[in-house]
């Protein structure tokens, strides 16, 4: 194998382990903040210390993963990631988890069907429901309601 060929693929692992060590380490602090912040349609688990826990251990977890598997103080021209790339995959691993955490979350809270929330609530409307109902309940009042909404934007 060609030295172009073996740096390409190195990067390509590289950065594919980059992408899964920011999605898990983002789902766990996506779980430690929504159970310190009692948004409970988008815990994992019913009780706010096992999410906390669970999330730590995510954390730890992508952290250990990602150093321990290969030498990952690399230049970027040996192999390694540079700037943009390592923003590019923390963009996208970041965005994962949390497309991750709604459908998950809305698996596992199936059964929560919380009062209606107001259409301005925004994340306060998934306290005590899950994200698909939240989401449902919102895009259907705004559908119903988006001429009245958008009148004082065109019309004074």
């Amino acid at each position: 194998m060609s030295k172009a060929a073996n740096l390409n693929r190195n990067m390509f692992t590289f950065a594919t382990d980059y992408y899964i060590c920011v999605l898990i380490a983002t789902v766990g602090v996506l779980q430690i903040a929504v159970s310190i912040g009692k948004i409970n349609g988008l815990l994992f688990f019913k009780s706010p210390v096992v999410a906390r826990t669970m999330g730590a251990a995510l954390v730890l977890s992508a952290f250990v993963l990602f150093f321990s598997t290969a030498p990952r103080n690399v230049n970027d021209y040996e192999g390694g990631m540079d700037a943009n790339g390592q923003a590019l995959f923390f963009f996208y691993g970041a965005f994962t988890a949390v497309i991750v955490t709604f459908v998950f979350a809305s698996a596992v809270n199936f059964k929560m069907k919380g009062p209606d929330a107001p259409p301005d609530a925004g994340i306060d409307a998934v306290r005590d429901t899950n994200y698909v109902l939240a989401l449902t309940r919102s895009l259907s009042y705004w559908w119903r309601n988006w001429r009245t909404q958008m009148k004082s934007y065109f019309f004074g």
